[in-house]
């Protein structure tokens, strides 16, 4: 008997965690956006690149926030110009927040590691914040 409502509990606690499980899908989305983002970097084409009209854009190299789809996509089409490779290492996707560890490769052969955190919304990207030592590329 006592095996019985063992393997009953079993049932329960294993039939809750599946029926609760959360979809792929939202998931899925944010990884889109965000790989689009990583292959705009390479080229500085960021015509693919969903922005939220209100996205901001703060990083080591800005003098406060960049806000605006207007001008985060013209900051970044500048940035973008110096890019030579984006070598993605992970994603780390939590509903609308995420995380992006790589590594920038500069024309002329500097390598940086970074962390870009990002805030997708409806599909759009509304905050990103890139974390990385700025030192290599201001020498």
């Amino acid at each position: 008997m006592t095996l019985v409502r063992i393997a009953a509990g079993l049932a329960l606690v294993v039939g809750c965690a599946t029926a609760s499980a959360p979809s792929a899908r939202p998931r899925e989305s944010v990884a889109t956006v965000l790989n689009t983002y990583a292959a705009a970097m390479k080229t500085g084409d960021y015509s693919r690149v969903t922005f939220a009209p209100d996205v901001t854009f703060v990083g080591p190299l800005t003098n406060g926030p960049i806000n605006g789809e207007t001008a985060v996509r013209a900051f970044l089409v500048g940035v973008s110009t110096d890019v030579k490779d984006i070598r993605v290492k992970r994603q780390v996707i939590d509903g609308e927040f995420a995380c992006v560890v790589a590594e920038l490769e500069t024309k002329s052969g500097t390598v940086v590691p970074y962390i870009e955190y990002f805030r997708v919304v409806d599909g759009r990207i509304l905050e990103i914040h890139p974390y990385f030592d700025p030192r290599p590329l201001i020498r």
